[in-house]
């Protein structure tokens, strides 16, 4: 997250340990979250944990270190115990606490005038002193929620060198930073001393109509209009396609801690006919979605897809109770896993990582 020279840091001089907060049991934080991602479309599951995390610290009343880690704690298991899947909502919780720490355990500096006065503060009044530590890390934490929101723009920029003139692209999932990624590729850009031509390139967009016809359709037609060639096909004629195509790329709910990525079913399947067809396979994903997640298989997630329904129209054993118990629900939106090894590399926000380089980065970010 962001700070800035002017921060007032933690001290051993600040208090500890406070009274009860009556202002917590008032705020909703799953209702916020919901709230949130209602509001702005664009917004990605952990970002919306994130900026619900920065309104249940602006409107509690914390007075002390412990008390505010403890509760951002609480909130987050609150969040996280709320919904279905809760990979991409626990990697926004999880950044947001370790930056928590990390800002209220920084050395205090008195190379700074604001950093005396806090400092003197301290001495006399250490609840005012966290006050304004408070502040800061609200408003430190805001200013990373914007950042982050505008990570696609970023990743449109890295990414763009990667894609040629007469280049074949295979996109699925209808992600909004691979939609933003593709449209930016085709757009002119005067950066003053230089101008980027528009690329010219084709699209292959293979789509899932029963679990994201919608938003691909909106991408497609967005690239429509913007003059790329888009093919869609059903995500069943992927491997019929892959012939055709130079290079795939698809986007992310989560990155895991071992470098692979949690995304939308489909996505394991497409990276292994990538692969068995020797064709680069690229995930686009902000620097928000890595996380410590580590999945060992597409069934350790933490929770049941219940995708895998075995019954038979015969009468089985148990009779007719068994024949009345209701069966299980598939999960809405159904998630796979796709192992770094498949996977040439990231195109990040800051800059493209292979796998390997993602595995340091969650190591020293959050570990």
């Amino acid at each position: 997250m962001a700070s800035g020279d002017d921060a007032v840091p933690a001290s051993r001089d600040l208090p500890l340990r406070g009274a009860s907060n009556p202002d917590v049991e008032s705020f909703d934080i799953v209702a916020t979250y919901h709230r949130l991602l209602a509001e702005d479309p664009d917004l990605t599951m952990p970002m919306a944990a994130i900026e619900a995390l920065i309104a249940f610290l602006g409107h509690s009343k914390v007075t002390t270190v412990y008390e505010t880690i403890d509760l951002v704690k609480t909130q987050s298991a609150k969040l996280q115990a709320a919904v279905t899947n809760p990979i991409a909502l626990s990697h926004g919780t999880d950044l947001f606490q370790q930056y928590l720490v990390n800002s209220l355990k920084q050395p205090t500096s008195t190379s700074t005038s604001s950093s005396s006065t806090a400092a003197a503060t301290a001495a006399t009044d250490p609840h005012e002193s966290f006050e304004d530590v408070r502040q800061h890390l609200l408003k430190n934490g805001r200013l990373f929620a914007t950042r982050a929101k505008n990570g696609r723009e970023r990743i449109a920029v890295n990414a763009r060198k990667h894609i040629y003139d007469g280049t074949t692209v295979l996109a699925h999932g209808g992600s909004r930073v691979v939609g933003t990624l593709l449209g930016r590729a085709a757009e002119r850009h005067d950066y003053g001393h230089y101008v980027d031509e528009p690329i010219r390139f084709r699209v292959v967009y293979a789509v899932d109509a029963a679990l994201d016809g919608d938003s691909s359709n909106r991408v497609i037609a967005a690239l429509r209009a913007k003059g790329v060639p888009v093919a869609a096909v059903p995500l069943a004629a992927a491997a019929y396609a892959m012939e055709k195509v130079d290079m795939v790329v698809v986007g992310a709910e989560a990155v895991t801690a071992n470098g692979g990525v949690v995304s939308r079913l489909g996505t394991f399947q497409l990276a292994q006919l990538a692969k068995a067809n020797r064709k680069p396979f690229f995930v686009a994903a902000e620097q928000h979605k890595f996380g410590k997640t580590f999945p060992l298989n597409q069934f350790d997630f933490g929770f049941d897809q219940n995708l895998l329904d075995f019954h038979a129209t015969k009468k089985e054993e148990g009779g007719a109770a068994a024949a009345a118990k209701p069966r299980p629900q598939p999960m809405a939106n159904p998630i796979d896993y796709t192992p770094p090894e498949y996977i040439e590399s990231f195109f990040a926000d800051h800059k493209v990582l292979t796998p390997a380089e993602v595995a340091k980065e969650v190591i020293d970010m959050l570990m």
